[in-house]
């Protein structure tokens, strides 16, 4: 009977919700088809991954091999991340159910040919990624199916023959963007391509390049070019400069060219946005004069180069700059016109740069970085200048939305009162260090953008507080919260009614908690499982820390339904045993109701009994007598016996109090005389 009694349990308990609760997945917090599955040590692609899916990642796990029947289903996919894994072979027309598929992702793998019906099916593919396999040779028609894509990552690959490369640039005919970063390519020349190509980002970053020859025919849209890490000098020949008319984006950083490689550059560049120097190592003052006469730029890294000096006329035919890093130099200083003259400039980068000065005149600067020693000396250097007590407005930036603040370890700042004065439009602040003493709470009452009403918040995040309860989030009024994430704390026992509290839930995350595998998690165990509202991410993986008996065992498959039987057996005996109580009280007082009143009252003489044993007796009789009699007892019992022989009587209406009962003198009667009275 028990056995049937617990199958009938299980069948009317709920099924778990497989869409909002994956075995081996998560879905993202703003997207419920958007999958992710990466580092689950993995052997294969899951079988339950839902078909509405558009974004999957399998990131960082074990394939080996794809099969053709591994993406069945999942037409309606666009991006596929198949990268850090052990894919050594993929099956011909594996990937031809993906017809929506878009962005192909198998970066880190051990691929070493790519054949030709390796992506049938992918007619719609505009992005790929190869980057760090171990390809040495494309087949001919590989790229066939491919014809609307427009980029392609080939970083570290063996691909040392710009053959492969003409090749997939011919049966692409729309590719924009190839990134042959990390490949032993050697050279790149006109003579290698029959024929321009559309391309307008190229990358050959990392690669040992010594020879650079084109014509202004063989890219006419290039817009990007980057020839970073290039520590061999480069042959530069380029004949005319219409080839780099259309450039807006140069990188030259961490290279080792000679000067005049960097000057031929230079002078062949015609009126280019973004230009990366940092890292060059011989950016002496002739060549960061080149550098910095481009009056086009907007855009100038110049970090990690040991600038000691900034002269105030440098800059000056950069008055379009909106963004510029100097971080990492050893400036000491900046001339008084050297950075005012920028009024364009939307973001900084100072960071660990040691400096001395103000910032005036930047009313466009939104984002802005400092770190290292620079902001303790700016500030003592302010400080000293205009009296340490009156620091007013040291930044004064109304523009600016984003401060980012990095203090050495061991070096403090001051947080005082008017140290955030003039950033009224300020909404990120990210302060990390020390302070010297305690913050000033009234310093953030410039900022009146980084607060707003908790009825607002819509994300929250309290990860690794050490929280042992989430309890507090039912009186916060958070009506509008739809992401709480609770990662890495000391939650031990959930309490599923919290949740009620927040009726705009949509994510929740609980991973890496100590949770306890008994039955007071049973109710959120239970609504994790039912609850078709919020998906609580990693699900499945979450386990149990106690007690000793479940320590490393998944939360999920604890079988709390086993406390529910044993509350319901228990309110089943407990019910069944206040019936049964009910119908023999009813039973006794029908049928043995005289009886218990005699009962009661013979245990009320005998409790007054044992109390009265050891005491000296008060009467020596209780005289009961019917009321017919009264006069006798009065007239001649009383005088007789209390008068000539000294008894003391009891009489009911003589030595009561009204109201008591007079059953235990009546069963009770002491006599300490011998002599009984004669009528």
């Amino acid at each position: 009977m028990e056995p049937l009694f617990s199958l009938l349990f299980l069948l009317l308990l709920p099924r778990p919700s497989w869409l909002y609760s994956l075995h081996n997945c998560s879905t993202d917090a703003t997207d419920s088809r958007k999958i992710n599955c990466s580092e689950h040590k993995l052997s294969r692609i899951p079988s339950d991954i839902p078909k509405s899916a558009k974004y999957l990642s399998v990131y960082h796990n074990n394939i080996q091999w794809i099969r053709q029947s591994d993406f069945s289903g999942l037409s309606e996919l666009q991006t596929l991340k198949l990268g850090r894994n052990q894919i050594s072979h993929i099956e011909d027309a594996a990937f031809s159910h993906l017809s929506s598929l878009t962005e192909l992702y198998l970066d880190r793998n051990r691929l070493a040919n790519l054949t030709d019906h390796m992506f049938t099916g992918l007619s719609n593919l505009t992005v790929l990624g190869l980057r760090s396999n171990k390809i040495n040779h494309i087949s001919e028609l590989a790229f066939a199916p491919l014809t609307k894509l427009l980029e392609i990552v080939l970083w570290d690959n063996l691909l040392s023959s710009m053959s492969d490369i003409v090749n997939i640039v011919l049966l692409c005919p729309l590719l924009k963007s190839l990134d042959l970063t990390q490949n032993p390519l050697t050279s790149i020349e006109s003579e290698q391509f029959p024929f321009p190509l559309n391309i307008t980002f190229l990358d050959l970053s990392m690669t040992p390049l010594s020879r650079f020859s084109l014509h202004s025919d063989v890219f006419p849209h290039l817009q990007t070019l980057d020839l970073s890490n290039i520590h061999n000098d480069l042959q530069w020949d380029v004949s005319d400069k219409a080839f780099l008319k259309s450039l807006r984006t140069l990188d030259l950083g961490l290279t080792g060219f000679t000067n005049e490689t960097y000057q031929s550059i230079f002078q062949s560049l015609d009126s280019p946005k973004d230009l990366n120097l940092r890292g060059v190592g011989r950016l002496d003052e002739g060549l960061l004069d080149w550098a910095c006469g481009i009056q086009t730029l907007e855009i100038l890294d110049l970090s990690f180069n040991n600038i000691l000096v900034l002269k105030d006329s440098l800059l000056l035919p950069c008055s379009n700059l909106t963004e510029l890093v100097l971080s990492v130099n050893i400036l000491r200083d900046l001339g008084p016109s050297s950075l005012q003259m920028l009024t364009r400039l939307s973001w900084l980068n100072l960071g660990g740069t040691l400096l001395k000065g103000v910032f005036r005149n930047m009313t466009r600067l939104t984002e802005l970085d400092l770190q290292s020693e620079s902001v303790t000396e700016m500030l003592l250097y302010e400080g000293a200048s205009r009296g340490r007590s009156q620091l007013q407005k040291f930044f004064n930036l109304p523009s600016l939305q984003t401060l980012r603040i990095i203090v050495s370890k061991g070096v403090c700042s001051a947080f005082t009162k008017g140290l955030l004065q003039g950033l009224d439009d300020l909404k990120v602040l990210s302060w990390r260090g020390c302070f010297q003493g305690d913050p000033d709470s009234k310093a953030l009452h410039h900022t009146p953008q980084l607060f707003r009403p908790l009825t607002v918040l819509q994300t929250l995040d309290l990860s690794s507080n050490q929280l042992k309860s989430v309890d507090f989030l039912s009186e916060a009024d958070l009506t509008q919260l739809q992401t709480l994430i609770l990662k890495s704390n000391d939650l031990s026992v959930i309490n599923d009614r919290v949740f009620e509290a927040l009726p705009s839930l949509r994510y929740l995350d609980l991973s890496d908690n100590t949770f306890a595998c008994n039955c007071s998690n049973a109710d959120f165990i239970d609504w994790v499982i039912r609850n078709t509202q919020v998906y609580v991410n990693r699900a499945y993986q979450y386990k149990c820390e106690s007690p000793e008996s479940h320590q490393g065992a998944l939360l999920l498959e604890f079988d709390y339904r086993w406390c529910w039987e044993s509350v319901g057996l228990f309110c089943f005996l407990c019910s069944s045993a206040l019936v049964l109580l009910t119908l023999f009280l009813t039973f006794l007082h029908h049928f043995l109701r005289f009886h218990l009143l005699y009962g009661f009252y013979l245990l009320r003489a005998f409790l007054y009994h044992r109390q009265q044993r050891g005491c000296a007796e008060i009467y020596d009789a209780f005289v009961s007598y019917n009321v017919h009699d009264e006069e006798w007892v009065y007239r001649e019992l009383l005088p007789e016996l209390e008068g000539r022989q000294g008894w003391k009587l009891c009489l009911h209406h003589r030595d009561f109090e009204p109201g008591d009962s007079t059953a235990p003198f009546m069963i009770r009667l002491t006599f300490n005389h011998s002599s009984v009275l004669k009528h």
